[in-house]
Parts: structure tokens; C-alpha cells; sequence
């Protein structure tokens, strides 16, 4: 698998779209009388795309600004699930992290990728406290 670097082809572009909508449509419209957990293990196996591979910073970016319209943006939990399962669609071992802010004051959680204990975002999670770990 190649490792997309260079600018990509409007082609590309309108493939990752359509799969980065896929995705999200599958999250927004997913049971939710599944667990989370068992959701995030479905979810994120796939089979490998026989595609170019985009680096993890910039599927990251190709993510945000594809799921933005206006002034609407998904949640960190919807962003992080659609960069984590492109990623393992390229074959990348990540891991969808869910925490907590250090210093809690209430029971909003954050949802963030890692990959090789990376950071990935879309939104760092690097002051909050991991709670669960799904790969």
C-alpha cells in the first residue's frame, strides 16, 4: 500500500468523502440498544481497502473539515469513530480512547484516536484521563 503524500486526485478526494459520510451515517443511524462497545468492535472491523494509504495527520484533517457543514460539527465521539475506522481500513492498528478530563467536574467524556500511542485527535485528548480503550 502506497502512502499518500503528495495532493490528491479530485477522484480521491470525493472517494474519502463518500466513505468518511458512510461512516458517520452508520454511527448517526447505528441501534442504540447496542452497546458501545460491542458497536466499536463491529465498527471497526473491516476489510482492508486495496487504496492508496493517507498518512494518519492528514485522514485526520480530510475527517474534520469533510464532516463540517456551517456551523454544525459532529461529536469528538462520531469524529473519532470515522477517523478510527478509516484508519483500520488502510490497515492502521488504532485505538478509540474515551476519557474523562483530569480534574472532573461533571460526566462529559471525550473521545479521541490513538495510534502507536499517538495522539491522533481529531481532538487531543491529552488532558484527559483514558477510562476505555477500544482496538
Amino acid at each position: 500500500m502506497e502512502t499518500v503524500r503528495s495532493s490528491l486526485s479530485l477522484t480521491t478526494k470525493v472517494r474519502i468523502a463518500i466513505r468518511i459520510w458512510r461512516s458517520f451515517l452508520s454511527i448517526a443511524f447505528r441501534d442504540r440498544r447496542e452497546p458501545l462497545p460491542e458497536f466499536i468492535a463491529r465498527f471497526g472491523r473491516v476489510q482492508h481497502l486495496d487504496a492508496r494509504r493517507i498518512t494518519p495527520l492528514r485522514l485526520r484533517g480530510t475527517v474534520l473539515r469533510a464532516l463540517r457543514l456551517g456551523a454544525w460539527r459532529p461529536t469528538c465521539l462520531a469524529n473519532a469513530l470515522v477517523l478510527y475506522r478509516l484508519l483500520h481500513e488502510q490497515g492502521d492498528q488504532a485505538e478509540l480512547v474515551i476519557g474523562l478530563p483530569i480534574e472532573a467536574l461533571d460526566h462529559r467524556a471525550h473521545a479521541w484516536v490513538e495510534l502507536n500511542g499517538q495522539d491522533l485527535g481529531p481532538f487531543l485528548g491529552k488532558h484527559h484521563t483514558a477510562l476505555a480503550r477500544f482496538s
